[in-house]
């Protein structure tokens, strides 16, 4: 039995859900250390030479330059965007305008009598 952190961890209700006020990942996402950081930093270069040399290698496998090519793009520009098809059946509850069946002369009023407040 693990000690107690004092933390409140998730506990999973019946429905799937976190209990209210709990938790499921109390401590967060941990923090990768520095000397990963680091190394990952120093790799950036030869991946990236990498990747160039293999677009341009007559020699390689077709699909080995295309990967290589769409990797290189989609660092450079952005993965491109993807349409989303859907077919949602949803009703929006919209909270009904209060002002919405005064008249023109009625709004005038209103704004006068607002004015005139202010002063």
């Amino acid at each position: 039995m693990l000690p107690d952190s004092g933390l409140k961890t998730g506990s999973v209700t019946n429905r799937g859900q976190f209990q209210k006020g709990v938790s499921g990942n109390p401590g967060g996402r941990r923090r990768q250390p520095e000397e990963v950081k680091e190394m990952l930093k120093e790799a950036t270069v030869p991946a990236l030479r990498l990747l160039v040399s293999t677009v341009n290698n007559p020699r390689a496998r077709l699909a080995l330059r295309i990967r290589a090519a769409e990797t290189i793009l989609d660092r450079a520009l952005g993965k491109p965007a993807q349409p989303i098809e859907a077919d949602i059946n949803a009703m929006a509850i919209v909270a009904k305008d209060p002002y919405s069946e005064l008249t023109v002369e009625e709004l005038r009023n209103l704004a006068r009598l607002a004015g005139e407040k202010e002063c």
